[in-house]
């Protein structure tokens, strides 16, 4: 059987931008350009013959066809990681070395990432650090910090507190936001943010 498929790009762009409905955040998600992540999606449009959003001055909406599509690519993506993870086990079963910046320690728990079970399965040793070159180095596998950049190709995952403006920035390298380690990681620390903000 011949498989007529978009490219995986278009399709990546397309399910974080609608997951945000904006290509700005989308573009932090995965690490490229607002501009970039615009046109991955107007490509797969033009290949699928549809429009998948509509675009407006503040925002975009999906239009029904994007609606519909969106679950289903999501699970797409959600089977792809789940079968990769199991015939790779390393990608699940491997501890991350996690560097956290010293000024974010006031937001997490005082034994972060050590605090509960979930993490401890996924983070081996939390290193203080705001070095960005630790990650270029390997000795990092991934780098929270309060802002900061440029970030050259690595990937940028922008957790946000709305609160209070506030904003951390999950570094890591690319192919690694969507493991299970990174999606334990950036769970924690949305959780605890929100409610440092209450």
């Amino acid at each position: 059987m011949t498989y007529r498929l978009p490219s995986l790009n278009t399709l990546r762009a397309f399910e974080a931008a609608a997951r945000h409905l904006s290509f700005k955040t989308a573009a932090d998600e995965l690490g490229v350009t607002a501009g970039a992540v615009s046109q991955q999606v107007k490509k797969l449009e033009n290949s699928l013959g549809v429009l998948l959003f509509r675009r407006l001055p503040n925002g975009l909406l999906l239009t029904r066809e994007g609606e519909t599509y969106l679950p289903a690519i999501t699970q797409v993506f959600e089977d792809l990681t789940h079968a990769t993870e199991q015939i790779a086990p390393d990608i699940n079963s491997r501890k991350f070395t996690v560097g956290l910046c010293p000024s974010i320690r006031t937001r997490l728990p005082a034994n972060w990432p050590h605090h509960n079970e979930t993490l401890r399965r996924h983070v081996r040793e939390c290193i203080e650090t705001s070095d960005i070159d630790m990650l270029f180095n390997n000795e990092l596998d991934c780098l929270i910090r309060p802002g900061g950049g440029p970030y050259r190709d690595l990937a940028l995952v922008v957790v946000t507190c709305p609160q209070q403006a506030y904003e951390l920035h999950f570094v890591c390298r690319p192919g690694t936001t969507e493991c299970a380690q990174s999606r334990a990681i950036l769970a924690d620390l949305a959780l605890h943010l929100a409610s440092h903000g209450e």
